[in-house]
């Protein structure tokens, strides 16, 4: 037993990273990498992606640092609205501006990007992180994130999702979804305004540790119509859902995302380690999952829905062979469409329509296509779209978008069920399973006569809510979270969690709240306060925005804001509500509404702390004070002393932990019964796209 558990430990402990040596106080990394590659220059030159007189700027880009992008993502669009204002503002520029007196860095709007709510700046990630000048700038982004109002998102990757042309009643599939920045497109395009949309966004990677990275970034948009899966891509299973009649058909999808594994060759100016790397026979080794991965994206499409195709490479083998081989086997059942009008003001190049074909494969595909008189040109591949560096300063990217015309030809083969019967396998040696994935609890959804929740109903006077979209992820024990999902997805986790492995679902809602004073066991909780607010009718303490501001700045955890510090109309109306959570309202400008506590003697706002900078921004108070600049450490210890905004009542009047204890509790790898994995474990929310998805 012993021997095994030291093996497994050996298994799991994390590498200790080499330090490079220092150089000036600098450590050596990427900065040393040469950005040149004889194959690479030989190569594309060869496939003529570029005109000869563009290939020297093309590659001046290529050698350069990616600037930092970000789209604003708030699920409210009056605060979406505000803090638009707000990066437009002087506040914004002064964050940007450097201390020292030197050139400001641009701020750049991206034009195509709907309701200007894209944003590029001439900064690297790096710039922003390793320099004092820029910690406030930091802090913001970094803020702002954490709480979903801001997505820090490679430029060319906001664009998938936008050709999607997503409505709030699709059902959406991200077939090769983690890190998650395009699956979060998804879901703040299906939810718009609305609280719970009536259609629903599957999330799915291959790769179970990097399923973890989907729920953190699930878990910042406090999403219910979201389900996070761990399948193969090439051959994800059939959801089964019920017809008219109630009898069992397989699911369609009226949009798929197939954002590919691939050489990432287009992200060589944030991945410069694949300058070494880079070889021409990566992109024919990744060819073949990459036509399979679009067959199955096809195969799960509705007749009529959208599929787009993407990858980070700049090869047109991983690009429009792909294509190209599929258009020809479909025999007319999938268009490829002019999504031109989509993207005004974004600079792009039309697909090529002949390259070198660098296997056997490719070239007796070829000479089939050309001896039915099907060519390149006939089947439109201009009409992809090519992104290239110099253009936008940004990486490179390809993206195609097919409709479904017809039943493909090979799908008549497949009937409802045949997913579910046993298919003979060659006996194979069993591989061993990670023991920290596979395993997860299962979802177990209300029955609508449980104690907890008549308590419930009865404490916050539950109005509309159905308690059979509440889960929670034990059978036995006590219960210490409780989550909600649309009822689509309540349905598809019903009849599906046997067969589909299903690593996350809905957003937490109720949290367990020990306090004797309180006399419901389960207190409300911020992330899905937004989705279950509007069937709340008791325990709502509505605010002037003096006395909100007043509970969003207060600094000390052990010494709350007294009741007699409010207004007059505040103090009475907390006398209608007893001890316990409660809900905190403002309906000015726009309309907020946050989970309070209601003391003894006191009232407190039960956020975090990055949720109450985002609100105080929102009504333009200056949150300088607040700033911790990592560089001068001895002035942040005074300041997290004497500045820290607490999230919660003290112990003194309620009991209860802090907020921040919360957050840090959800970041560990819980392994009781009602853990729901919600964790983002120990990954930053750093995490950029593609880096991950490719292979080279």
């Amino acid at each position: 037993m012993g021997g095994g558990v030291r093996r497994f430990k050996r298994k799991f402990q994390k590498k200790k990273k080499t330090e490079a040596p220092e150089e000036n106080g600098e450590r050596r990394g990427y900065k040393d990498i040469i950005r040149d590659n004889e194959e690479f220059v030989k190569y594309y030159k060869s496939q003529n992606i570029l005109p000869d007189e563009e290939w020297d700027r093309f590659m001046e880009y290529m050698r350069k640092d990616l600037p930092a992008s970000f789209r604003i993502s708030a699920c409210s669009s009056a605060e979406a609205k505000r803090l638009l204002e707000i990066v437009q503002s002087d506040f914004f520029a002064k964050l940007v501006a450097p201390e020292e007196g030197g050139e400001t860095p641009e701020i750049k709007n991206l034009l195509w990007y709907p309701n200007n709510m894209g944003w590029q700046l001439d900064l690297t990630r790096k710039d922003i992180r390793r320099f004092e000048s820029y910690f406030r700038l930091h802090n913001f982004l970094m803020s702002e994130t954490a709480t979903g109002n801001i997505s820090r998102q490679e430029t060319v990757s906001m664009i998938p999702p936008l050709l999607l042309d997503i409505q709030p009643h699709h059902k959406v599939i991200d077939l090769c979804a983690a890190p998650g920045s395009k699956t979060a497109q998804l879901i703040e395009t299906l939810h718009g305004d609305e609280a719970i949309a009536p259609g629903f966004v599957v999330a799915n990677d291959l790769d179970n540790s990097r399923c973890y990275m989907l729920v953190h970034q699930a878990k910042r948009l406090s999403s219910p119509n979201c389900i996070i899966t761990n399948h193969d891509a090439s051959s994800m299973p059939n959801f089964m859902v019920p017809d008219k009649d109630g009898a069992l058909k397989v699911l369609k999808y009226d949009r798929v995302l197939c954002d590919v594994p691939c050489t990432g060759d287009g992200t060589l100016r944030k991945n410069a380690d694949i300058w070494v790397k880079w070889t021409p026979g990566h992109a024919n080794n990744l060819y073949g999952i990459q036509n399979r991965i679009l067959k199955r994206g096809l195969e799960l499409l509705e007749v009529g829905g959208r599929l787009v195709y993407s990858t980070c490479s700049l090869n047109p083998v991983e690009n429009e062979a792909v294509i190209f081989r599929m258009l020809f086997n479909a025999k007319g059942a999938v268009e490829l469409i002019n999504v031109s009008d989509q993207l005004k003001g974004l600079k792009y190049r039309p697909g090529m329509t002949k390259w070198i074909h660098t296997s056997k494969d490719q070239e007796q595909l070829m000479e089939r296509a050309a001896s039915s008189g099907y060519s390149t040109e006939e089947c439109g591949l201009e009409k992809c779209i090519r992104l290239f560096p110099q253009d936008g300063n940004t990486g490179a990217f390809f993206v195609a978008v097919l409709v479904k015309k017809a039943t493909l030809p090979w799908e008549a083969e497949l009937r409802v069920g045949d997913d579910e019967k046993p298919k003979p396998k060659r006996p194979q040696k069993e591989k061993r399973r990670d023991v920290r994935g596979y395993r997860e609890d299962p979802f177990v959804f209300f029955k609508g006569d449980e104690d907890i929740w008549k308590s419930m109903e009865s404490f916050y006077a539950l109005e509309g809510l159905d308690p059979k979209c509440l889960l929670t992820r034990c059978l036995v024990g006590k219960k210490r979270h409780i989550y909600m999902t649309s009822p689509a997805v309540k349905e598809l986790v019903d009849l599906n969690q046997d067969k589909i492995k299903i690593i996350n679902t809905g957003v937490k809602v109720f949290s367990r709240c020990d306090n004797k004073r309180m006399r419901c066991e389960f207190r409300l909780t911020q992330e899905g306060l937004f989705r279950i607010e509007a069937h709340i009718h008791a325990r709502r303490i509505a605010l002037p925005e003096k006395d909100l501001v007043t509970l969003l700045e207060n600094h000390d955890p052990n010494n709350p804001p007294h009741i007699t510090s409010f207004t007059e109309e505040t103090q009475k109306l907390c006398e209608g509500v007893d001890e316990g959570s409660c809900v905190l309202d403002h309906d000015g400008t726009f309309k907020i509404s946050i989970v309070g506590w209601r003391g003894g003697k006191s009232l407190r706002a039960y956020i975090s702390k990055d949720d109450a900078m985002h609100y105080l921004r929102l009504f333009g108070v200056d949150t300088s004070r607040y700033d911790v600049n990592k560089f001068k450490k001895d002035d942040n210890a005074s300041l997290t002393s004497d500045s820290k905004i607490s999230s919660i009542d003290d112990k003194g009047d309620s009991g209860e932990n802090s907020c921040e204890e919360d957050d840090k509790e959800s970041k560990k790898l819980k392994t009781d019964g009602d853990s729901n994995k919600d964790i983002g474990a120990a990954i930053a929310v750093d995490s950029t796209e593609n880096q991950n998805n490719s292979v080279g």
